[in-house]
């Protein structure tokens, strides 16, 4: 019925296997009844995640290595999310307000969508800062001080990010 998963067996297993760590994180419970339901709803994301997306005789193009990095780039986010909450609460704290709030408007060179994606997201889920749009290479995002916007053109999340898709360019 499907033979593209068949054809990527790797990237099926890794979807399917990410789909599902994400269900029993988020149903918080290991009942027998939220594992089913969570593998019928997993298997059939997958089936329509493949038809969708890989290409017939294609792969996905992702490696083990590329999951640790990107593991190591969340724990990293929540990490930056954390300092940024704080950083917002003593702004909002302060009798004086001491914010500039400005747009800037940023080049990002990840050339995989999916990679673009997660960076402006990332940027977004970071307190003080908004990507208000993402569009090719270009990324408009409001900031609510300008020391946080200068910040985010070497934002070291970018870079981990860099290093993933040049992972995926060398094979």
């Amino acid at each position: 019925m499907f033979p593209r998963m068949r054809s990527d067996l790797f990237g099926t297993l890794l979807i399917f296997s990410l789909l599902l760590a994400f269900w029993l994180l988020i149903s918080a419970s290991i009942h027998w009844q939220h594992v089913l339901v969570g593998v019928i709803f997993c298997l059939i994301l997958t089936a329509f995640w493949t038809n969708l997306t890989i290409a017939d005789d294609a792969k996905t193009g992702f490696n083990l290595k590329q999951l640790f990095m990107l593991i190591k780039y969340f724990f990293f986010l929540g990490v930056d999310i954390i300092i940024a909450n704080i950083g917002v609460a003593i702004i909002v704290l302060n009798p004086k307000m001491p914010i500039s709030p400005g747009i800037i408007i940023m080049r990002c060179d990840l050339e995989r969508s999916l990679l673009r994606a997660l960076y402006a997201n990332s940027i977004t889920l970071t307190p003080g800062t908004i990507t208000v749009e993402l569009e090719d290479n270009l990324l408009i995002v409001h900031a609510l001080t300008e020391d946080v916007a200068h910040g985010l053109e070497d934002w070291a999340l970018y870079r981990r990010l860099m290093e993933v898709e040049g992972l995926y360019k060398n094979g």
